[in-house]
């Protein structure tokens, strides 16, 4: 019976604990903050890597007790005799590190300057974003803003940018930026009145900026030829679906002629477009030659074009 007792420990253990300490990362490991002395290399080693469980956040501390380290570590590692000695109490700070405030401000800049492509576009950073203290880690903190999610429109956006540590998420934060949009928009020269049809010489192409999300659904002049006004409208006004009627050009299953446009080679064919479509609107055409299913703008009532680029 001594003898398998005698198996079952595998070696003995004195742990030094100090009155104050510093950890780093997420985790107090025991070889962190105490001194671990053993006749057994590897046995040391085992208790010095060891979890306390988790590490005070910066500004904050965290005060372990030495009996209570004594009893934790006894029933994660069973078979190993443990000795704490030293001070009855040990105040652990953690050490700490600074995610500068640019650095995070530039990740989300870029990721909503990629969202924002291909749009006439530009997003300022607006408001403060401090500098974040992480606790100290063996891997440096990293910055991680996920892809932006959603339409952006005209505004204030904000983009959350994550900090992980350890392999984990250690804060996350947001950075807002101010958003301006423009557009080439069709716009009114003259007031038109309820009822009133629309043609291409009411209107003009001007570059304007966009001031909200019903301003990101005008309608382009293609899309405006003769539609009717459902109510009076100013000079200078663009023109959105809720303002006018406009009138199914083509409908599921009509044979239209279909102009393949590729630099300076402009192709005719015929085609069946498979959904009915208004002025200005995309539609998908089967090119009755090869069988071939494009997607094309309908410039008339038998009429779609495709540009390739």
């Amino acid at each position: 019976m001594l003898t398998a007792l005698t198996l079952l420990v595998l070696g003995g253990v004195t742990i030094e604990l100090p009155s104050v300490s510093t950890s780093k990362g997420l985790d107090i490991q025991v070889a962190e903050i105490a001194k671990v002395t053993g006749d057994d290399p590897a046995t040391v080693a085992l208790v010095q890597a060891a979890s306390l469980g988790y590490a005070p956040a910066p500004g904050y501390h965290r005060t372990l007790r030495a009996d209570l380290v004594a009893s934790s570590l006894r029933q994660v590692l069973p078979g190993i005799e443990i000795h704490v000695t030293g001070a009855p109490r040990c105040r652990v700070s953690p050490g700490v590190q600074l995610v500068k405030s640019i650095d995070m401000q530039a990740a989300a800049a870029v990721r909503l300057r990629d969202s924002l492509a291909g749009q006439d576009a530009d997003a300022k950073f607006i408001g403060a974003l401090p500098d974040l203290e992480v606790p100290i880690s063996d891997e440096a903190p990293r910055i991680v803003v996920p892809p932006v999610q959603g339409s952006i429109f005209p505004g204030i956006r904000s983009v959350p940018v994550q900090v992980w540590l350890d392999g984990r998420i250690y804060r996350t934060v947001s950075a807002d930026f101010e958003v301006a949009i423009w557009q080439r928009r069709a716009i009114l020269r003259r007031a038109v009145g309820p009822g009133e049809s629309l043609h291409a010489g009411l209107f003009e192409v001007k570059r304007v900026p966009v001031t909200d999300a019903r301003g990101m659904q005008a309608l382009a002049a293609t899309e405006l030829g003769g539609a009717v006004a459902l109510k009076g409208m100013a000079a200078g006004t663009s023109i959105t679906e809720r303002d006018v009627h406009r009138e199914v050009v083509m409908r599921r299953g009509d044979h239209v002629t279909v102009h393949v446009i590729k630099g300076n080679v402009h192709v005719k064919d015929v085609g069946i477009v498979s959904a009915s479509g208004r002025m200005g609107e995309r539609v998908a055409v089967v090119l009755q030659s090869t069988g071939r299913e494009l997607t094309a703008t309908v410039r008339g009532p038998k009429s779609v074009e495709v540009r390739i680029k």
